[in-house]
């Protein structure tokens, strides 16, 4: 039994019965990759674990990122030496009807535990996040600095709300009133329609905009049916993140929650301890300056909320509290597109690896030369003849329907020609993701798939992410 490096004994005793039973499985070595990515992937999560101790500061994961990937990318070189030096296959040796699925999942298994450890920095600096701040925490030190922030600078505050009278109609388009001398509308497509009837001065709006508004106004006054004078509370919140209260119970105080609260009953705190509470605050998320770019130097340096800001640093603050409110919910919000960059990458170096390693070195990098001339060939035709997307969704099933004859015409041939094996080759690459090819065709062939009828907005298909997600189940399966 030959003596592996740094392979414990039971590895090196399980190696050797494949070695000897399964010599088709032991050529895969994904037992030995497995194990060298699972003791590479434990030392890199203690390392970041401890590197990224400081969930305030500004993200390096980027670079992280490029940098575990360059040493992925030099472990699939050593493994692809030691995989391509036998190959049961190439050899004649003993091969059953299931041996390439076997070795297509143990491909697979081999590149997928390669191509996780890729991710492992991004899921450390969410977990050190989530440890070093709630998410209660975050929601509450935010009301706590704007409430804060207003009870010190009461005195320089606006107190005055300011008020928007709306006429709403049902659409912007063409003249709404002409009503004699005193009543007329004027509807411009760049200054604010506006509506003038005698003395009084009202901004039109639409029926869209009205639903807007009402979702959204601090306070609103209901005259009439096609009336509404809106009341828009001056800025009191100076501290804020944008999905920092999506997964707390407490909710970040708005504006006119703070007026109402702070400022509408305002009462003179105890500047000394509010000033010392600030600082602490200051301190828990103020953020390195090695990005700072002048962000408190302003032409209106006597604007109230300027002189709030830099008084009390809140824009390194919020920084902060945005750094580590994006790394607390990075996977929240972006796990589907991290589980789709991990699930194709796989899948394509796995078709790879599986093609090159069941045909010959000169069909498959002709396969690869006849995938790339096809593709530069397609780009050139849709530049060409000013082509959208449905063109190339087109060529490609085009181009997959005859792969497939190429690769049937095998069974009818007693020798197998280079352009059947090319055939063979694409069309297995392309088979999992014809679903996908498909859905986007149909998506991208709908009527109103950029505009509605009006051409005013972009609209998508309703049943859009349910279609993607049928065909990206086919291919997972």
């Amino acid at each position: 039994m030959s003596k592996r490096p740094l392979v414990p004994s039971f590895l090196q005793k399980l190696d050797d019965k494949l070695l000897r039973n399964k010599p088709g499985t032991w050529a895969t070595r994904a037992h030995l990759v497995v194990y060298f990515t699972i003791v590479f992937a434990l030392l890199l999560f203690v390392f970041c674990y401890f590197v990224f101790f400081d969930a305030k500061q500004y993200s390096q994961l980027a670079g992280w990122n490029i940098f575990v990937a360059l040493i992925v990318f030099v472990g699939v070189i050593f493994w692809l030496i030691f995989l391509l030096r036998f190959n049961v296959f190439k050899r004649y040796g003993n091969w059953f009807a299931m041996d390439g699925l076997k070795d297509f999942a143990l491909y697979f298994t081999s590149i997928a535990v390669m191509v996780a450890v890729c991710f492992i920095p991004s899921a450390v600096e969410t977990l050190r996040a989530n440890q070093q701040f709630g998410n209660e925490e975050i929601v509450n030190d935010i009301n706590e600095l704007n409430s804060n922030a207003c009870k010190l600078e009461y005195d320089i505050l606006p107190k005055e709300w300011d008020s928007d009278t709306c006429h709403v109609v049902d659409t912007l388009s063409g003249t709404i009133y002409n009503e004699g001398d005193e009543s007329y509308a004027v509807i411009d497509s760049v200054a604010t329609p506006t509506l003038v009837i005698g003395s009084e001065r009202y901004h039109v709006i639409d029926t869209a905009e009205l639903r807007n508004k009402l979702k959204y106004a601090d306070s609103l006054l209901k005259i009439n049916d096609t009336t509404y004078v809106f009341y828009e509370c001056p800025v009191y919140r100076f501290v804020s993140s944008y999905n920092a209260d999506n997964y707390s119970k407490n909710k970040m105080l708005s504006s006119a929650n703070l007026y109402n609260t702070v400022v509408k009953n305002y009462q003179r705190p105890s500047r000394a301890v509010l000033i010392k509470r600030m600082q602490e605050l200051r301190i828990k998320y103020g953020v390195n300056d090695r990005n700072y770019y002048g962000n408190y130097n302003s032409n209106n340096e006597d604007y109230y909320e300027k002189k709030i800001a830099k008084k009390y640093d809140l824009i390194r603050i919020g920084n902060g509290i945005d750094n580590a409110v994006r790394k607390k919910y990075a996977w929240v919000n972006d796990w589907p597109i991290s589980v789709r960059i991990f699930y194709y990458s796989t899948l394509f170096f796995t078709l790879l690896v599986f093609i090159f390693r069941h045909s010959t070195a000169k069909t498959f990098f002709l396969s690869v030369l006849t995938a790339v001339l096809l593709v530069i060939i397609t780009g050139l035709a849709v530049l060409i003849f000013r082509d959208d997307e449905t063109s190339v969704l087109s060529f490609i099933i085009v181009y997959y329907v005859v792969f497939a004859i190429a690769a049937l015409s095998i069974f009818s041939s007693a020798v197998r020609r280079a352009v059947q094996g090319i055939g063979l080759n694409l069309f297995l690459f392309m088979t999992p993701f014809i679903p996908l090819i498909f859905v986007a065709l149909y998506i991208a062939s709908q009527p109103g798939r950029y505009y509605n009828p009006e051409g005013l907005d972009y609209v998508e298909p309703i049943n859009r992410d349910i279609y993607y997600l049928t065909a990206e189940t086919r291919v997972f399966l």
